[in-house]
């Protein structure tokens, strides 16, 4: 089970890179699952304890992104973004 702790850090950690990416970007990006990938990188690796890819954190994004906008969510895009990294990382072989 994912801790409400480690969702709230990840959440926070999503929302920075949303910001940073906007000011960076505009916005609108096609490649924007590897632009916050880059920018989590370093990050992401102590909240899920593992120190995954740049490419495999632009996946875990892209997917999250894909099931998020398949259906009318009751939560914001980061806590679900956020829940799916935590859920997908526990699932796969990290080392």
């Amino acid at each position: 089970m994912v801790s409400e702790t480690k969702v709230e850090e990840l959440k926070g950690l999503l929302k920075a890179a949303a910001r940073a990416h906007h000011q960076a970007t505009g916005g609108a990006n096609a490649a924007w699952a590897h632009w916050y990938a880059e920018n989590l990188r370093d990050a992401i690796g102590p909240v899920i304890g593992a120190n995954p890819s740049v490419e495999q954190i632009a996946g875990w994004l892209t997917a999250a992104d894909i099931e998020y906008r398949a259906e009318e969510r009751d939560v914001s895009w980061p806590r679900y973004y956020a829940r799916f990294i935590l859920d997908r990382s526990a699932e796969e072989d990290l080392t």
